[in-house]
């Protein structure tokens, strides 16, 4: 467990812990999905080798985030992204401590699936010499199938067979305007309403990220993120018979969940309703992310 480690900071600007990360900049991480993430591993410049000084050069994804961010192509075609930081393990006595790598955040998705994940985690640590398999989220010793290398002199590198590339802010399109429009500014519901990011929580078995598009016709389509798995499934759907309803339907792997929700009519922030599954029927409540300016 990194809780039993005793970690000096050895760089201010490149923080190890994760605790203080804010919400708001938790989701700018999930926001570079899958697509993009292997856009940006594929067309990226390749890093040959990154130090502790060239890391604290790049700018976060947000003002949140205190550790750069990475994105890679695996050895085994996967896509993906993490956030690294560099500190020291305190050592016994005189002894001199040695550098470390705290791999903060990482998500791999499968290069044959994108909306799959291979593996996902946090808070895993690389003492100079190991590396790590992002394909399966295991430390590794140099030379094993690592797509990430912390070398001796404690510089992160590629593995042979893979790629990385850097991250010098955050890489997400320009806000559709339609996403950030204000729903609050008209009397009564319009199906554009419903377009925007939601955190859904449905029976607590369901929770992860909502991302709607509606049109003036109330048809609707977008994703669903599990907050598990990181898994990616597609979702559509239509307004209802009033115009605060919304049906979706989401496909997941192997089978579909259908949900009937209503929007709130006075600050349009809140989403509740049932989902069901296979005949079963639950709750959901979904609570819209405010649009970032």
């Amino acid at each position: 467990m990194i809780r039993s480690w005793s970690v000096q900071l050895c760089l201010s600007a490149v923080l190890l812990s994760t605790a203080t990360a804010t919400v708001k900049g938790a989701d700018v991480f999930e926001r570079h999905g899958a697509m993009l993430v292997k856009r940006l591993a594929e067309e990226g410049e390749v890093l040959k080798q990154l130090t502790m000084n060239d890391a604290a050069r790049l700018k976060p994804l947000a003002a949140t985030i205190g550790s750069p961010c990475l994105v890679a192509k695996t050895d085994e075609g996967g896509y993906a992204k993490l956030l690294v930081a560099w500190g020291l393990k305190k050592g016994k006595g005189t002894e001199k401590p040695p550098k470390v790598l705290l791999i903060e955040r990482f998500v791999t998705y499968r290069g044959d699936r994108l909306d799959l994940t291979s593996a996902i985690g946090k808070d895993v640590m690389l003492f100079p010499g190991f590396g790590f398999d992002l394909d399966i989220g295991q430390v590794v010793p140099e030379g094993q199938g690592a797509d990430i290398v912390f070398t001796a002199d404690g510089d992160l590198v590629a593995g042979d067979k893979s790629k990385l590339v850097t991250l010098n802010g955050s890489q997400l399109p320009p806000a559709d305007k339609t996403a950030t429009r204000d729903p609050n500014d008209h009397e009564g519901v319009m199906g554009e309403d419903f377009t925007g990011t939601w955190k859904l929580n449905a029976d607590g078995r369901w929770l992860g990220e909502l991302e709607l598009k509606v049109t003036d016709g109330g048809k609707a389509t977008g994703s669903f993120t599990s907050e598990e798995s990181k898994n990616s499934y597609d979702v559509t759907g239509q307004t209802g018979s009033v115009p605060h309803n919304l049906k979706l339907e989401v496909f997941l792997a192997n089978t579909q969940l259908a949900m009937d929700g209503y929007l709130w009519t006075k600050d349009k922030s809140q989403m509740a309703g049932t989902v069901t599954m296979t005949g079963r029927k639950f709750g959901f409540v979904a609570t819209r992310v405010p649009a970032e300016k």
